[in-house]
């Protein structure tokens, strides 16, 4: 009985969760930013890449009662060239006490300069997708200077700069201005999938750092192209049905107002006629308040409230009218979703087309398509003037 007794004892004891990877947390180098800059001394025939690693330093993240020293910068900045990525992260190990550990990497920044190269972009981005320790939540952003000199950007509010710029990205519901912030696992797909895509675009000025539009990348090459404002941003959400907040600024009679937005939907419906042409009607429809009023006249009539749904839904179809038409004229690229779309929804016209969306009979760019807004009013506020 005893020895069939520690034998089921054994057996089960085999079956227990072990720890032989075990390491310590305080022998970890927890990385939550990183950034890519083209290093500023390049030779030979590969460019060669700055990586700027962000570390944690756990001591100087605590208050004084809690045995935190504040006088320690809770964070270290490491920076360290060449052509490898894989090398660099390797090397970094023979410098940091605590080798770079990448589970919880919140954010990585490439430079404007970096991603208008071709092919550094997306080789760049290989190590940090295939690597078994990235995670598919982090965010990808891009930076109109040195990368490295937003992890160096502090906030009174966020110790760690890679912390506030990653909560900044995630206002969308206070800003149209903001898309949604791109993961390295959505960007993964948009490489497999050869679509274009946008990158949130982030402008150091002054010690500070603001997200000013996003950057145009072309889905074959993933190359930067282009980059757009935020108001183009604003206006890219509403036709794609993204919009989870923000403003519009538009002129009545009695001055500018501001239109705060509440709820946005859109509706696209896409065909190809006949003679080969695609067509696309845009139904965009917003509800919201007025935030603001640069005038003391009332605004309780309903005549009233009617011509300012008319003046906002006449500013809405312009500013989404100029990005589809920089879209189609200037940059010559769908980065609407339209061309998913197409793929999803009509799958055997999609076959005969998608070969020349982008490019030869440039499908996209000749594209008739066109917008309607019905944009309602539905408050003043709380009250309906604040001066007479």
């Amino acid at each position: 009985m005893n020895k069939a007794y520690l034998f089921l004892l054994g057996c089960f004891c085999l079956l227990l969760a072990g720890c032989w990877d075990e390491v310590n947390i305080e022998e970890r180098g927890f990385v939550i930013g990183v950034a890519l800059d083209l290093a500023e001394e390049q030779s030979g025939d590969k460019p060669i890449i700055t990586m700027t690693d962000q570390f944690v330093v756990p001591s100087g993240l605590g208050t004084p009662s809690e045995g935190g020293n504040n006088a320690e910068t809770p964070y270290n900045n490491l920076s360290i060239s060449g052509q490898s990525l894989f090398k660099i992260t390797r090397e970094m190990a023979l410098i940091q006490g605590n080798p770079p550990f990448y589970e919880h990497l919140k954010l990585i920044v490439v430079s404007e300069e970096l991603a208008r190269e071709p092919e550094m972009f997306a080789n760049s981005m290989d190590l940090l997708i295939r690597d078994h320790e990235m995670r598919r939540e982090t965010k990808v952003i891009i930076s109109d200077q040195k990368a490295k000199e937003l992890l160096e950007i502090e906030s009174q509010i966020e110790p760690l700069p890679a912390m506030h710029i990653d909560r900044v990205n995630e206002n969308m519901d206070k800003s149209g201005a903001l898309i949604e912030p791109l993961r390295i696992g959505n960007l993964n797909e948009y490489m497999l999938e050869k679509n274009n895509y946008l990158i949130p675009r982030v402008v150091p000025s002054d010690g500070k750092m603001m997200f000013n539009g996003a950057g145009v990348f072309d889905g074959k090459t993933n190359q930067l192209v282009d980059v757009i404002s935020g108001l183009e941003i604003v206006a890219v959400n509403l036709i794609t049905g993204d919009l989870k907040g923000g403003y519009i600024e538009f002129e009545s009679n009695d001055g500018e107002m501001v239109y705060e937005i509440k709820r946005a939907k859109s509706n696209i419906e896409m065909n190809i006629d006949e003679t080969g042409k695609l067509n696309i009607d845009i139904e965009i429809d917003t509800e919201g308040y007025i935030a603001e009023v640069f005038s003391d006249n009332s605004l309780l009539s309903k005549e009233y409230f009617n011509e300012l749904d008319k003046l906002i839904s006449e500013r809405m179809e312009k500013i989404t009218s100029n990005i589809i038409k920089k879209a189609q004229e200037d940059i010559g690229m769908d980065f609407f979703g339209f061309r998913k779309m197409m793929e999803e929804r009509h799958y055997k016209e999609w076959l005969k087309v998608k070969d020349n969306w982008d490019e030869g009979e440039n499908i996209f760019q000749n594209a008739s398509i066109n917008v309607t807004v019905d944009a309602t009013v539905r408050a003043t506020g709380t009250v309906d003037q604040t001066r007479d």
